[in-house]
């Protein structure tokens, strides 16, 4: 079972995923674009398509000890809605990755923490809208989905139960 881990910025993602991944004792994937554009937050579309590349290859390489339970930080979600959000479209390639990867559920996380500012994030009063943007596409893509609230160890709580109900239904995509 995979379950990626998607939301606004400073939404607590990685946060949730080291929580998930200690609980369940299963592997974790990184955002690699924080690693990618450590030091230099000005990028171009060819950066953009360089992570997203990276991202799916370090997937596809988790992926291949057959774990039980892989939880991703991150994957071509939230790098399709950041392309589209700054370049004003997605590449083809990106939408046909996603119609056919790995079937996966999402955790998409509430922006109800408070911001964190770091280098890398840019959007400390636009979370809300874009956390629609996030529900939109996941309904619209058909996705299995879970959204997950509040804060610290109840956030995890909700995560853990949201979880179960998911493990009792079929995976989208």
């Amino acid at each position: 079972m995979i379950i990626s881990i998607v939301g606004p910025e400073s939404s607590g993602k990685t946060s949730l995923a080291e929580a998930l991944a200690l609980h369940f004792d299963a592997p974790w994937l990184p955002e690699y674009a924080r690693e990618y554009l450590e030091g230099r937050p000005d990028y171009v579309e060819d950066d953009l398509e360089a992570i997203a590349r990276e991202q799916v290859s370090r997937e596809q390489g988790i992926m291949e000890g057959n774990p039980e339970l892989v939880i991703l930080d991150t994957d071509l979600v939230v790098i399709a809605i950041w392309w589209a959000e700054v370049f004003g479209h997605v590449p083809d390639w990106v939408s046909h990755h996603l119609e056919n990867q790995a079937p996966r559920s999402y955790l998409l996380v509430h922006p109800d923490l408070p911001w964190e500012p770091d280098p890398l994030r840019v959007s400390p009063h636009d979370r809300d809208r874009l956390f629609g943007l996030y529900q939109s596409f996941l309904r619209k893509e058909g996705f299995s989905v879970a959204e997950v609230s509040g804060q610290g160890e109840a956030r995890v709580a909700r995560a853990l139960s949201a979880l179960s109900e998911i493990r009792s239904r079929p995976v989208g995509k």
